[in-house]
């Protein structure tokens, strides 16, 4: 049952994807399907020109000019449809994939369910061109499997009823053998993509991670996995080719039998040796000729869709390891068809902006399964210009409140915008007036300029020099290369804290008015903490602020304490009387 549901579930999204393409995939087979019957009067051209040969005359000019004429135009509509299969392609590709990335950007913080950004890029990229060969080729050739051995059979029928029929009768033989290789090649294909999503995952993190191996002298020892997630690979590899060999090989193996069946009979006929026909000639030369000229183009388009069927199960494989991204709740407007450009995906209905939040209020707020649901709040009002710590433990729901605000993930309640209704669907359009901070700074390989335009890219030099000064890090910079400071993977080449320091520099570049902060300083030791407190009180005055943190210490700045447990909201106090000053080291 579950094979039969994943099997459903597949051939459904793979048609949904290809929906949008069907005018141009049909077109697509038609021209293959025209290239038919100028093969089969290209053969018999051919066949008219060996006839004359054997008896010791010219060919007619007339059978040289038709053979090459249709030589040409057939090859004209099979590259026509080629190219046009081949575009279809790739214009889907790219859709699904500017989709799936689309998806990931919504999701925010929580797309690390559906694995981590090693498997992700490997899901958008190595498992979305998995889709190629089954767009471009096996598609196509469902119609021309079709078309192709009807029209051969009834032209060889016109000239021989038996030949035909020897044609009909062991043409079913090669889809049968097709079917039953194809079924583990199916299993084969998913599990190599299975596997080459974890080596690839595995593969970002040893990269991310290479310094500190380094320090650690433990570079051997990641060396060694890295290399037995490539092993296990290449045997996956090795599994799906081995598979593909011996459907290619019994396909091979029955065409090559059924054609010899049917050059046997031509070749007895000639003779006049048939057993029920002896001593005449049911097909003449010329016709015998044209049906065994035909006979392997007959099963050519059987013997291709067994090829492409790997090609199908590839795909299946890669739409089956897609389904979870490609389903996942965010609270955007349900995707638009594949074909559709990306400034059609917002609804109408929905405003282009929200106004700005002067109030925010929660009500009955349930995230998750509502039996033991992952945030739970009663009532919470947020107001602008007020400053709010997220006090609790670890797996609180801290992280999950700030992702809820800022549109990454669903759920159900009530809640209203400055004393209107807002709409789950309207959620994400929030984020407009949100910044981020997180507890590890995500930095781009490059410059410090890079660093700072990706959250403002007209961004002035003047500007990015005041909000550099503001967050105290210009000094240090100047006395290395300034803007074009080199920041290298991860932040190499600025500390924990200078690092935290361009991050909030680059948060006063977007100028938003709600700042989420995820437990920014977690990381850092206690003085650059304390100095990354210090700087974030004094420039988040007149914003509206969620400080995240499982601790208190420097905080005594902010105004509301939001106190949460087991993914419960249970308070909500002013910091003075939370209970938490009087703990404040001296």
């Amino acid at each position: 049952m579950r094979t039969s549901s994943q099997h459903s579930l597949r051939q459904s999204l793979l048609q949904q994807w290809l929906r949008p393409y069907r005018s141009q995939l049909a077109i697509s087979a038609l021209l293959a399907a025209l290239s038919v019957p100028l093969l089969i009067a290209q053969l018999w051209w051919l066949a008219d020109i060996a006839a004359s040969l054997l008896q010791h005359q010219p060919p007619p000019l007339a059978s040289w000019l038709g053979f090459a004429a249709l030589f040409v135009l057939r090859q004209l509509l099979l590259s026509g449809k080629e190219l046009l299969a081949q575009q279809v392609s790739r214009e889907l590709r790219r859709q699904l994939r500017q989709q799936l990335l689309q998806k990931l950007e919504l999701l925010g913080p929580a797309r690390q369910r559906f694995g981590a950004d090693g498997s992700l890029s490997t899901l958008i990229t190595e498992q979305v061109d998995a889709l190629d060969g089954y767009i471009s080729r096996y598609w196509p050739q469902l119609v021309q499997v079709v078309v192709a051995p009807l029209l051969i059979a009834i032209a060889v029928g016109w000239h021989s009823l038996f030949a035909a029929a020897l044609l009909l009768c062991t043409a079913p033989l090669v889809p049968l053998f097709m079917v039953l290789v194809g079924r583990e090649a199916s299993k084969a294909s998913q599990q190599q993509l299975q596997v080459l999503s974890r080596m690839g995952g595995r593969l970002y993190i040893f990269l991310q991670g290479l310094p500190l191996l380094k320090r650690l002298n433990a570079t051997g020892v990641a060396a060694e996995h890295l290399q037995g997630a490539a092993e296990r690979y290449q045997k996956s590899t090795m599994q799906v080719l081995r598979l593909a060999f011996l459907s290619t090989a019994v396909l091979e193996l029955f065409t090559s039998l059924a054609i010899a069946l049917v050059a046997l009979y031509l070749g007895l006929g000639l003779l006049g040796e048939l057993p029920w026909l002896k001593q005449q000639v049911p097909v003449l030369y010329q016709p015998a000729l044209f049906i065994l000229l035909l006979a392997p183009e007959f099963y050519q388009p059987l013997r291709q869709l067994g090829n492409d069927y790997h090609a199908k199960a590839q795909a299946q494989a890669a739409t089956l390891n897609l389904t979870p991204l490609w389903q996942a709740d965010t609270l955007s407007a349900d995707s638009p068809p594949v074909s559709e450009t990306p400034a059609a995906t917002t609804p109408a209905a929905l405003p282009a902006m929200l106004p700005e939040l002067t109030t925010l209020s929660l009500h009955q707020i349930v995230i998750g399964n509502p039996a033991a649901p992952r945030l739970q709040i009663e009532q919470l009002q947020l107001h602008q210009g007020k400053r709010y710590l997220l006090q609790g433990p670890s797996g609180c729901g801290k992280s999950t409140l700030l992702q809820l605000l800022a549109g990454f993930i669903p759920g159900s309640g009530q809640m209203w915008l400055n004393q209107q209704s807002l709409e789950w669907a309207e959620l994400p359009l929030l984020r407009q007036q949100m910044g981020y901070l997180t507890q590890q700074a995500e930095l781009w390989p490059g410059t410090v300029a890079d660093n700072l335009q990706l959250a403002k890219p007209d961004a002035s030099t003047i500007q990015m020099q005041a909000v550099l000064q503001q967050v105290g890090l210009w000094h240090f910079l100047q006395q290395q290369q300034g803007l074009e400071t080199v920041v290298g993977e991860d932040g190499r080449g600025l500390s924990g804290g200078q690092q935290q320091r361009l991050a909030l520099a680059r948060l006063l570049l977007q100028e938003k008015a709600i700042w989420l902060l995820d437990e920014p300083v977690a990381e850092l030791d206690a003085d650059s903490a304390a100095q990354i407190c210090a700087l974030l009180a004094e420039l988040s005055i007149g914003k509206t602020v969620l400080f995240a943190s499982h601790q208190w210490h420097h905080l005594c700045w902010l105004d509301q304490v939001l106190s949460l447990e087991n993914g419960v909201l249970l308070a909500n106090r002013a910091f003075a009387n939370a209970g938490l000053l009087q703990q404040e080291p001296g």
